[in-house]
């Protein structure tokens, strides 16, 4: 076999980032998330458990994926509602994992995520469970504004059209996955 005479440096590029940055992870899920019924389907489970570091129990994820397989038939779920059914079926406060399921089923919607709402000075506040509940709403729509007035912008013009040229192969993500994984990125 002869040396290469080439190197396709954006095949590399593309290739290197998307493994970084989990890309072909985040496109099974979404393959998957559709075609199969979520909460029997175990292959789906340890996709999305590798994807977004799910590390509960399996009564804890019997019912999130029980959860999620119920709203993908809903046009458009409710973060205050899946929130605060969460908290009710775990005494637990999951706004991160709502959120996770909720841009899981609608990839127009953010995530909430600690470097997110570390880059955009938010926080989770109080230590009480309504205290919380409410916090979480208020913080997740804060993301959801967030996102909507960034999208607008020059900046984010630029670093999508960025995005689609160095990512080609992902360019059918939406406009907030993409910002999602730039937010990510960017420790």
């Amino acid at each position: 076999m002869g040396m290469p005479t080439t190197i396709d440096g954006h095949a590399v590029v593309q290739s290197s980032l998307a493994r970084a940055w989990g890309l072909d992870g985040y496109a099974q899920v979404q393959r998957a998330v559709r075609e199969t019924d979520v909460s029997i389907d175990r292959g789906f489970q340890r996709l999305y458990n590798r994807f977004y570091r799910v590390r509960r129990n399996g009564g804890w994820q019997e019912l999130y994926y029980a959860i999620m397989e119920r709203e993908k038939a809903s046009q458009a779920p409710s973060f205050p509602d899946l929130l605060r059914e969460m908290h009710e079926c775990t005494g637990n406060v999951e706004a991160s994992f709502t959120s996770k399921l909720i841009a899981t089923l609608n990839p127009d919607m953010p995530i909430w995520d600690s470097l997110v709402l570390e880059r955009l000075g938010l926080k989770l506040k109080g230590t009480k469970p309504e205290t919380r509940l409410a916090n979480a709403v208020d913080v997740y729509a804060q993301i959801v504004g967030w996102y909507e007035g960034y999208l607008s912008t020059e900046d984010a013009e630029k670093n999508l059209l960025l995005f689609d040229e160095t990512l080609p192969d992902y360019a059918w993500l939406t406009p907030v996955k993409k910002i999602d994984f730039l937010l990510w990125s960017s420790r």
